[in-house]
């Protein structure tokens, strides 16, 4: 009996810590216990004019913190957006762990705001949303803050958007001397397009953070498509000469690329909609162009042929965006159409000869 006795205990007890250890891996909360963090500065309404003069000073953001109905660790991270946008674009302004504050310097957060303008070169005031939100781990629900509206008026400075590199046979390996892809939103995905031409093919080359091999190198992940820190990884390639154009995510470690040639179409064009007029590429100047008549009416850019891949504008002011707006063209003329896909922000332009 005693045998049987302590064989049940063992039993029961056994039984206890596999149910705690199982319900460990869930947190139920119960709604009524959290609180969302609350933006309290700057308050709602809030205008703010950036000047190159106050552009050291620093601007401080504070919130209630976030409650759980239990003590946990939460990063908070600010968030930017135009307004009116629900944050599908939000741009993060900065993080803090634990904390219910975040001083931002003046030009971090002009340079941000510069990203949501139209034309960065000409910035106007931009009607701005910001909110806080708050993170504990992949368990627990995300929760957002209400969002605050605030008007700030920019200064302009030229954007230096973050760079990979890609130094490669093509170029002599050199990352001093690479042609780079950049970050538009500074968020680990970068997108950029390289002319590569080599005398032996596949080329060969890398993606680095820096101008050097000294900080961190990506190569061959293993698997088509993936991507290796691993500073001994093979080398990355692509088939054969070409003006390619690179997506890489350093935040999953992916990166993909598509050889492209470029064409402009429209009812602007002689080809009409239905036929492209094909473009050439300038090594010396890193442009596609193409000289020609056009009538009034609309033109776009499209690579390869095809509509998966093509950029307007939007506001028809030199700025491309991809599946953006047809281009308006209100003379017509003999003029020089100019591609320059070469920096972060893709530009065009219709010169009149």
């Amino acid at each position: 009996m005693k045998k049987i006795s302590i064989f049940i205990l063992l039993l029961v007890t056994s039984f206890g810590f596999y149910s705690c250890e199982k319900s460990g891996t869930e947190v139920i909360l119960d709604p009524a216990n959290v609180t969302a963090p609350q933006l309290e500065s700057p308050a709602e309404g809030t205008s703010l004019v950036f000047t190159k003069e106050n552009s050291d000073s620093t601007i401080l953001f504070t919130w209630s913190s976030a409650q759980y109905g239990f003590s946990a660790a939460v990063d908070y991270y600010v968030q930017v957006d135009k307004q009116g946008n629900d944050f599908k674009k939000a741009l993060t302004v900065g993080h803090v762990k634990s904390k219910d504050s975040l001083q931002v310097i003046v030009n971090d957060l002009n340079n941000q705001i510069l990203l949501l303008e139209t034309d960065p070169d000409v910035p106007d005031p931009v009607d701005a949303a910001f909110r806080v939100i708050a993170i504990v781990n992949s368990h627990v629900d995300t929760v957002f803050s209400k969002t605050v509206n605030m008007t700030i008026t920019p200064f302009y400075i030229p954007i230096v958007y973050p760079q990979l590199y890609v130094p490669g046979a093509y170029q002599g390996w050199n990352p001093a001397t690479a042609d780079s892809i950049g970050s538009l939103n500074s968020d680990g995905n970068y997108e950029g397009y390289i002319y590569m031409e080599a005398t032996t093919v596949p080329i060969e080359f890398k993606f680095t953070s820096a101008r050097d091999w000294s900080h961190i190198n990506y190569g061959d992940g293993g698997t088509p498509g993936t991507l290796s820190t691993d500073g001994g990884a093979g080398n990355l390639k692509v088939p054969e000469s070409g003006y390619y154009k690179f997506n890489v995510n350093t935040n999953d470690l992916t990166w993909s690329y598509l050889k492209t040639t470029w064409a402009v179409i429209g009812d602007a064009t002689p080809g009409g909609w239905t036929t492209d007029t094909p473009m050439t590429y300038d090594p010396d100047t890193h442009e596609w162009k193409v000289t020609m008549d056009l009538t009034v009416g609309e033109l776009k850019f499209r690579a390869n042929g095809s509509w998966d891949l093509n950029y307007g504008s939007n506001d028809n002011n030199g700025r491309l965006d991809q599946n953006g707006k047809n281009i308006q063209v209100s003379v017509a003329g003999n003029y020089t159409i100019i591609l320059n896909l070469d920096h972060t922000v893709y530009k065009y332009s219709l010169i009149k000869n």
